[in-house]
């Protein structure tokens, strides 16, 4: 199995890059790494590879224009200003487009949309707001709940009524704070509502007009929590908790599985997640 670093084009002309191992088959699954991640940081991604290089299903693991903290990307015959500190999260959708869309010009025709934490809820925004007739089933590893988790910072609103003030200045590149939230990282006003605000594309645990984000997702789909997850320990203190607020909102087409011990990025529990995932894909 070998894998190919891969440069390819978002669909605002941003200049991306991915790692893929191609497969024979036509299906290939496409990896949405999280906040301030990249495409191949994660061990889990390993076992994954192997799992689905056994089913002749390809592994497209992309460093979206959110990769690291500040990045800066070439778009046309300039430079694209991202990171997490930037990015404004509802250009995800040109990213995981311009996968897709790579990944055809292979000759792949179905695919499976995967994200890890922050990634998971761009791919539910994908989903919901494109309706792919093409993407078959969605993989959320971890979602974070996006707008729980800034609630935990007690600057919250401080920093929400800061970054509206900033941009309605002109000024969304300036920053909010330099250490925001339990991981200390910069944001800026511009990115700040688009990834914590309530009611965003980014809320999609959120109640709205009685329903949720995540339970629009009519396409089969898997969630896989760990027990010890900060994201859900930080928010709603256990996974008893967190599994009934999720039971109460997610729709038929929603499986949930609960590995026991596991925290955000799954360390030492990759083969368990990856078979949960391959009895997921075996599924009709």
């Amino acid at each position: 199995m070998g894998v190919d670093f891969v440069r390819f084009k978002a669909t605002d002309n941003v200049e991306l890059q991915g790692w893929l191992n191609n497969e024979s088959g036509n299906t290939a699954v496409v990896h949405i790494h999280g906040m301030s991640g990249n495409g191949y940081e994660n061990y889990f991604l390993d076992d994954l590879r192997q799992m689905y290089a056994k089913q002749s299903v390809s592994l497209f693991t992309i460093d979206t224009r959110g990769r690291g903290i500040i990045s800066d990307f070439r778009q046309g015959e300039g430079w694209k200003h991202a990171g997490s500190c930037f990015e404004l999260f509802d250009e995800s959708i040109h990213d995981i487009q311009g996968a897709i869309d790579y990944l055809k010009s292979l000759g792949k025709t179905s695919f499976i949309l995967q994200g890890h934490s922050l990634g998971c809820t761009k791919v539910v925004n994908y989903v919901i707001t494109q309706n792919p007739t093409d993407v078959e089933k969605v993989i959320l590893l971890a979602p974070t709940d996006m707008t729980g988790w800034a609630n935990t910072e007690p600057k919250h609103q401080d920093y929400l009524l800061k970054a509206k003030q900033l941009i309605a200045a002109g000024k969304g590149e300036e920053l909010v704070d330099a250490q925001c939230w339990l991981d200390k990282t910069p944001i800026s006003a511009q990115t700040y509502p688009t990834i914590c605000e309530k009611g965003s594309s980014a809320d999609i645990y959120g109640i709205r007009e009685g329903d949720t984000l995540l339970s629009k997702v009519e396409l089969p789909m898997l969630i896989p929590y760990g027990s010890a997850d900060i994201g859900i320990t930080q928010i709603d203190g256990s996974i008893d908790k967190w599994i009934e607020r999720v039971n109460k909102i997610k729709n038929n087409n929603t499986q949930i599985s609960v590995i026991e011990g596991a925290a955000h990025g799954y360390s030492g529990f990759e083969g368990q997640l990856a078979e949960i995932i391959e009895r997921f894909m075996e599924q009709k």
